[in-house]
């Protein structure tokens, strides 16, 4: 295969409400909320995410596990490191290039598969701002993992 003709796979996207599937439905340690779902689409056909949740968890929970493909050698493209680090599930939010394990899904966000490099925005169309909000705490656990999980339920 030449350099610059990648191999373009489709994904298969099915469209069905928010299962149970592929969502933890008990925790030994946390208690699992319910939520309130928040349609948004992917490649044009309408899924539902639950409240809260980001982009990479409501595309796996719809079956969807390939979320475009590489630059190079049109390679699959999905959730791999889940925290940001690697941008292995870059998509479009909006025509934005956003990391899908990063980003929450809002209510009618149009999220598109990344098949090679992103374009950028234009310099002229800036992004708008939030405030951020302000927590005062008395300890903060970072990280969702064995470690935090364990900090955070002996607190």
């Amino acid at each position: 295969m030449a350099h610059g003709s990648p191999r373009i796979h489709r994904s298969i996207v099915r469209i069905n409400k928010v299962t149970d599937q592929h969502r933890i439905k008990s925790h030994p340690i946390l208690d699992v909320p319910e939520r309130h779902e928040v349609p948004f689409t992917f490649n044009g056909k309408p899924l539902n995410a639950l409240e809260g949740e980001v982009i990479s968890s409501a595309l796996f929970a719809n079956g969807i596990h390939i979320y475009g493909h590489h630059h190079k050698d049109g390679g699959p493209q999905g959730i791999f490191c889940a925290n940001g680090q690697c941008s292995q599930c870059l998509v479009l939010a909006n025509d934005v290039p956003v990391k899908a394990c990063m980003v929450m899904v809002a209510p009618g966000m149009r999220v598109n598969s990344l098949d090679g490099l992103p374009k950028l925005p234009a310099a002229d169309k800036l992004r708008e701002l939030h405030d951020v909000p302000l927590h005062k705490v008395k300890v903060l656990v970072i990280g969702g993992g064995p470690s935090g999980i364990s900090a955070g339920s002996e607190l």
